[in-house]
């Protein structure tokens, strides 16, 4: 998400106001501090002026992406 974002030209600020999220949970995203839901996926999506679906393969072929483990999947 930060770097779509940054290769936009965007700052956090301007996402805020094109998504109406709180830019600290904006942030908290970009750090993986926080989980978005479908609907938050949906308001940075087109803040961005991408597909959803490009956010998320994005992100999940990110180095940095990493599943949680939890024990009832295993």
């Amino acid at each position: 998400m930060r770097t779509i974002r940054e290769q936009l030209g965007i700052s956090q600020m301007e996402l805020h106001i094109k998504t109406g999220l709180d830019r600290t949970f904006i942030s908290d995203l970009e750090r993986g501090v926080q989980c978005p839901s479908l609907r938050t996926i949906y308001r940075v999506a087109a803040g961005l002026g991408i597909p959803p679906g490009n956010l998320v393969r994005r992100t999940a072929e990110s180095p940095h992406f990493a599943l949680p483990v939890d024990e009832a999947w295993s």
